[in-house]
């Protein structure tokens, strides 16, 4: 990157300030548009991705690191790549580092064919022995993030030969392959990350390791960090060139903070900004954006424009403290929720309430149209009148200062809350504002970043919201809540949505174990859906989580530089650059179902 570019991109933030001051706010839809950018050479070979917050520690690459935020550095999407990847649009599992897998007999192995040529940005060759080293090091260092799901499901890798890689399970499970926080393969947001050994095999403490330069196979190098900005430029050796003859468009990718939303739809509708991250802009600057800049879309032309993230957002309660291990309690607090109203104040009507812990896919649909009689009677509507008796079956009763009591105690609640992107800040507000009216005393705690994550997995809140639930499918989902994953209060959980509110029933667990039974010897749909009713019946008789809203995906694409990006009329990859699937977006991605080449972004005009 030239001296000049880096001091343009590095002063965006100061342009935008000074634009607010002296700009109007974008026009209304209908607006005359906004005059053609200058052609700039070095901007039509770069994308720019706006991000939620500045970047507390620009120093440290290290993705196994307590707090390391692979979304907003891009670190695995740019730098790291994986084994395979699903895309949910398709349904296609996608080889990538790998040709193919297959399991064993009994389930309980699973052996990978790894694809020959690949490269580490230092030209040392990938190999089996690296995925047997990074397994090693997760289980010598389980204070790195996923060691604990890794060792739990995997006993031990070894290689077979320089391309052949066998996983040893610690019990037979047919889906192991879809676990992202057990597996170098991504369904959802990320997975385990293999690393070089030969980088990796003489740190003496990989927790604390920076890892500074990040080495990885994937096409870009990074190039620049700060606490504004992560900047990548393209490795032209990158293995991909040669073996798979594709070479991603964008020279250059910037994952950037220009500010608060305001700031974002300036440089959406300037062209500064090539398509933001998830929960920074509302539908309101969305629609203003686009009233300026007719180059500006989403995922669906009309109402609510956004794409379904598959994450559901819900509210936890930490059954480990009481009085929230009482269900009628939690049933209480769900039916004083009101979810439209959320849809409409916190989301501008961008997304629908959400019954289950599910996204509304299509797919799904034959799974909840069977639990229609159990959603009728759930605590999963707005219902003030239920609420009030189950608070009082919880043995509460209102006191004249209109906050419930039990035994003269006041109903408190600590609420923690996240500080990370604005759709976390809004939600929160417009759910303590709500349980306020209803009789709770909501005590507020605002955190974020790294100490927001140690605090959710550690247990240390009464309720906390809004959680994203991952990765929507059947299965995964269920097993989420599972008893296996219990840790006592304290210790940190596998995972946030994977038991950090610490929730167990024998029962339930023993229908999930049959669940995984009749997906390791094929079952039709119609057992699936049978074993899913007979969990959902327990799940809403304990209500562990209250299902909140369908998450939704605001996230434009601007495609003054860029085109090809993909929307409803054209899914051929979810839309979303805080994924590790993000570099399928600039590569592409060949086909396992037809064999061709699934084009990515290409520069305007080409």
């Amino acid at each position: 990157m030239s001296r000049n570019h880096r001091i343009r991109l590095f002063s965006l933030v100061a342009v935008l300030v000074l634009l607010l001051a002296g700009c109007p706010a974008p026009a209304a839809p209908g607006a005359p548009a906004a005059p053609a950018a200058p052609v700039d050479s070095e901007r039509a070979q770069t994308l720019n991705i706006a991000v939620s917050r500045p970047f507390a520690d620009p120093t440290n690459y290290n993705i196994y690191a307590p707090g390391f935020d692979r979304s907003r550095t891009g670190l695995g999407a740019m730098v790291h790549e994986y084994l395979f990847y699903l895309n949910m649009e398709t349904g296609e599992f996608v080889p990538w580092l790998a040709e193919s897998y297959e399991y064993g007999e009994d389930l309980d192995t699973i052996t990978v064919v790894l694809r020959q040529g690949v490269r580490w940005s230092d030209g040392e060759p990938f190999t089996a022995d690296d995925v047997v080293f990074t397994y090693e090091m997760l289980r010598e260092n389980p204070g790195m993030i996923w060691a604990a799901e890794a060792n739990a499901a995997v006993a031990s890798v070894e290689a077979i030969d320089d391309y052949t890689v066998q996983f040893n399970l610690t019990e037979p499970n047919a889906r192991l392959h879809l676990v992202r926080e057990a597996f170098p393969a991504v369904s959802v947001w990320s997975g385990i990350t293999i690393q070089p050994e030969h980088i990796w095999r003489d740190v003496e403490d990989p927790v604390s390791f920076r890892n500074n330069p990040p080495i990885g196979t994937g096409p870009y190098l990074l190039e620049n960090s700060t606490e504004q900005a992560f900047s990548y430029v393209r490795d032209d050796n990158w293995w991909g060139i040669e073996v798979l003859g594709v070479t991603p468009a964008p020279r250059v990718v910037n994952f950037m903070h220009v500010g608060p939303e305001t700031s974002v739809a300036l440089a959406l509708t300037a062209n500064d900004i090539d398509s933001p991250a998830i929960g920074i802009l509302s539908l309101g600057s969305f629609l203003s954006v686009v009233g300026r800049n007719p180059n500006v879309q989403a995922w669906l032309p009309d109402a609510p424009y956004a794409w379904f993230d598959p994450c559901p957002r819900a509210l936890l309660f930490q059954h480990a403290r009481e009085p929230w291990d009482n269900p009628d309690l939690r049933k209480a607090i769900s039916y004083s929720i009101d979810r439209d109203q959320i849809v409409a104040l916190a989301y501008e009507g961008a997304t629908i309430p959400a019954q289950t812990v599910w996204p509304a896919y299509s797919g799904l649909q034959p799974y909840v149209d069977a639990i229609s009689d159990i959603l009728d009677n759930a605590a999963v509507t707005y219902d003030p009148a239920r609420a009030e008796e189950h608070f009082a079956a919880a043995g509460y009763e209102r006191g004249a200062d209109g906050i419930w009591a039990n035994n003269g105690a006041r109903l408190t609640v600590d609420m923690l809350v996240s500080g990370n992107t604005p759709e976390d800040m809004k939600v929160a507000q417009v759910l303590a504002d709500q349980l306020d009216a209803a009789g709770i005393d909501v005590q507020q705690q605002t955190l974020s970043g790294a100490v927001l994550g140690t605090t959710i997995r550690e247990g240390n809140f009464d309720i906390y919201a809004p959680q994203a639930f991952c990765p929507g499918t059947i299965y995964e989902n269920l097993e989420l809540f599972h008893s296996k994953f219990y840790v006592p209060l304290g210790e940190p959980a596998p995972w946030f949505e994977r038991n950090s509110f610490r929730y167990s029933n024998e029962e339930y667990d023993a229908v999930v174990d049959e669940m995984l039974e009749a997906l390791s010897v094929g079952a039709d749909e119609a057992t699936l859906i049978d074993i899913y009713a007979r969990a959902m019946e327990i799940w809403y008789e304990d209500l562990p989580v209250a299902p909140l809203t369908q998450a939704p995906a605001l996230v434009p694409f601007n495609t003054t530089y860029w085109e090809g990006w993909p929307d409803a009329e054209n899914p051929w990859m979810m839309p979303v650059n805080w994924w590790a699937t993000m570099n399928l977006l600039l590569t592409g991605y060949p086909s396992p179902d037809t064999g061709e080449w699934v084009p990515g972004i290409r520069a305007a005009g080409q």
